[in-house]
């Protein structure tokens, strides 16, 4: 019989981001920045409007420590929800485009339903891979079963060697 073993890491660096003011380029977000992303759902499916989803990390948002190589989202707060239904959060990423990176299946989902007026009281974790810091950009999508619900959130990230 093989024995599981729970490996869990601490690390010494959180960086925190809200959206930049302008996303024309590669830089989409904030760090410590307190506007949040919006992703917008469609009706029962993940938004497929322009500009429904949230353009998260850009390549020019990484490294944030000089030097580092490679980084991973690891938390989601959800600051505001429009419905009080479950959300499912699609967190695209790769060197494609968005449409091309989530045909390749690079993408994780996570649920979400709020527990209180406005949002959740504590960050949701991801389960990401390493992403080339300078090169992997990040989108976040939104289904839900209404028509244009919102949800407005921070991401939290951490950087390797």
């Amino acid at each position: 019989m093989s024995e599981a073993r729970h490996n869990e890491h601490f690390m010494n660096i959180e960086k925190w981001f809200g959206i930049s003011g302008d996303q024309s380029g590669n830089d989409w977000a904030l760090e410590a920045g307190l506007t949040p992303f919006q992703a917008i759902s469609g009706n029962g499916d993940f938004g497929g409007d322009a500009n429904d989803e949230a353009k998260v990390i850009g390549t020019d948002d990484t490294p944030v420590v000089a030097g580092k190589q490679f980084y991973m989202l690891h938390k989601l707060l959800v600051l505001a929800s429009s419905v009080a239904t479950a959300y499912v959060l699609r967190i695209v990423y790769g060197t494609d485009t968005m449409a091309n990176n989530e045909s390749a299946g690079r993408y994780s989902d996570v649920a979400f339903i709020r527990e209180s007026g406005v949002g959740r009281g504590a960050p949701i974790e991801l389960k990401m891979p390493l992403l080339k810091a300078g090169t992997d950009k990040v989108w976040i999508r939104a289904k839900n079963a209404t028509d244009n619900a919102t949800i407005d959130f921070l991401i939290g990230l951490h950087e390797h060697d």
